[in-house]
């Protein structure tokens, strides 16, 4: 994390050295939490909520993790990490363009369906949280920039153009958004919705013929 962030966590009441540490209690507190915030929301998920759900007194949350805010950024952090650490490698494989974008969409969607609680959280609901503290929104924002990097790498490979070109990037920040408002939509809508791999094909593609028509 950078440097930043860590100035913030201190804003946001930083999880005491044991609360670090992966005990059952902390691991059932952070279970429930995800569970929650992903559904409801960081504003209307309480400690006494928290509490109800995991089984364990709320003075248990305070000592792992502070505040409410402390509980929110392990949250985050626990899903970016599973997360990233879930992406498959940013080099596509395909005899063509339209192969190489389906295989892609495909392991994007299967993450998508992998994660629903982690996407809610990274990529939906998250947009919403203004109330956040700072070191939460730092958190979103470094996860926002590692996922957008992995995206323009692998759309790069697609299109076998650089990851940082021009084209690369703006593809990746279309797909973040509609990545986005899928979750968003999951939210509030259908919780088994999935991610629109047959349109995304269709708009990805035609926002690559424009990057590449004479001006």
């Amino acid at each position: 994390m950078v440097t930043t962030a860590h100035a913030a966590y201190g804003h946001c009441m930083q999880d005491t050295a044991a609360g670090e540490r992966a005990t059952p209690s902390r691991e059932a507190i952070l279970a429930a939490a995800t569970r929650l915030m992903s559904r409801h929301g960081y504003a209307a998920t309480s400690i006494s909520r928290i509490s109800v759900a995991c089984g364990l007194p709320a003075s248990s949350i305070y000592w792992h993790f502070g505040s409410k805010e402390g509980i929110y950024l392990a949250v985050l952090r626990q899903a970016r990490q599973a997360l990233l650490a879930g992406l498959p490698p940013a080099t596509v494989s395909g005899t063509g363009e339209s192969q190489r974008l389906s295989r892609f969409l495909e392991s994007v969607d299967e993450l998508f369906q992998r994660h629903p609680h982690d996407l809610r959280l990274l990529v939906g609901i998250s947009m919403l949280e203004e109330s956040a503290c700072t070191a939460a929104r730092e958190e979103l924002s470094q996860y926002r920039l590692a996922l957008r990097r992995w995206l323009a790498d692998s759309l790069g490979s697609v299109f076998t153009v650089p990851g940082t070109s021009p084209m690369a990037e703006e593809l990746a920040g279309f797909l973040l958004s509609m990545a986005g408002g899928a979750s968003i939509a999951r939210w509030f809508q259908d919780p088994d919705a999935s991610l629109p791999t047959t349109g995304l094909h269709v708009a990805l593609t035609a926002l690559a013929r424009h990057h590449r028509a004479p001006n």
